[in-house]
């Protein structure tokens, strides 16, 4: 019984997770900016593209596309088990990246930054993003999360099961 509700809840935690993702995306995707009568539905101006550019640019720079698809290990942590079946983990992660990763999501990200920033705005966080110090900052968070992944994978796991098995309960609600 305790098997069929550790697999149940499993589901449910992937089941979550593409919820959270597809709910993230409809949101982003939502958010249509007005069009200039000057302007056709299909065409943009060379503006609008610059500016999609940049923040591309900024995406990549800053790191966050990489990053994006490295927050799989979330998931796949509390999916698969406790970290110790890598080769395991590698191949869902190829395959949560090739069906729901940064390719599919790129636009709406990059379209997300458009609508919060300006063109010049971009411009300063693609400078900041290629300074080396900072440069030096999101390398080493990314060091650092691969670094702790396989602890967080056990501790992830641990926590569960303890969860499951009656362990500890969830905090009073507020």
């Amino acid at each position: 019984m305790l098997k069929v509700k550790l697999q149940f809840s499993k589901f449910l935690a992937l089941l979550l997770a593409f919820c959270c993702t597809f709910v993230a995306v409809y949101a982003a995707n939502s958010q249509q900016r007005p069009l200039d009568e000057a302007h056709s539905k299909i065409s943009i101006s060379a503006k609008e593209a610059s500016k999609h550019k940049l923040a591309s640019e900024v995406l990549v720079e800053a790191g966050i596309a990489k990053r994006y698809d490295m927050h799989f290990d979330h998931v796949l942590g509390s999916l698969i088990g406790s970290g110790e079946e890598i080769k395991i983990h590698e191949r869902f992660r190829k395959m949560f990246v090739r069906e729901i990763g940064w390719k599919h999501f790129k636009d709406a990200y990059a379209a997300r930054l458009e609508a919060d920033f300006s063109e010049d705005e971009l411009k300063e966080l693609l400078n900041l993003s290629k300074q080396p110090a900072m440069k030096k900052l999101l390398q080493s968070e990314v060091k650092a999360y691969m670094e702790t992944s396989k602890q967080r994978f056990k501790m992830g796991f641990d926590l569960w099961n303890n969860y499951n098995n009656g362990n500890i309960s969830l905090p009073p609600a507020p």
